[in-house]
């Protein structure tokens, strides 16, 4: 991890990081309502599964946080609950290194007809 020396105090680099967060919050395009959702879950793509968390769900798809690139395709994704594991289909729409070896990606749920 790299520490960058800043002339400016905590609370103006917290500022800051407020202020980015705003910004990207407001110049959101998306329709839908995203909720903040943060649960394990796994993703198998193929005979593969990688650990992973969610960030965020809305009623059409999934924000993902993993150690590895995932492909542009249909994963499977088991999110853990209290009580039982909850098994979706989503395609993986986008997928971005995050940083030292994390990526973040978004996924649309697939066969959701009866939601």
């Amino acid at each position: 991890m790299t520490v960058i020396d800043s002339p400016l105090t905590p609370g103006a680099v917290l500022y800051d990081l407020l202020r980015e967060a705003r910004d990207s919050y407001e110049t959101e395009t998306r329709i839908e309502m995203r909720y903040s959702f943060c649960r394990l879950v796994s993703i198998r793509v193929g005979d593969t599964r990688y650990p992973g968390m969610s960030r965020e769900i809305s009623q059409s798809g999934i924000g993902l946080l993993h150690p590895e690139k995932l492909p542009l395709e249909e994963v499977e994704v088991c999110i853990r609950s209290e009580d039982t594991d909850i098994l979706l289909r989503a395609q993986i729409q986008w997928c971005k290194p995050l940083g030292e070896g994390w990526y973040i990606s978004g996924g649309a749920f697939v066969d959701l007809a009866d939601a």
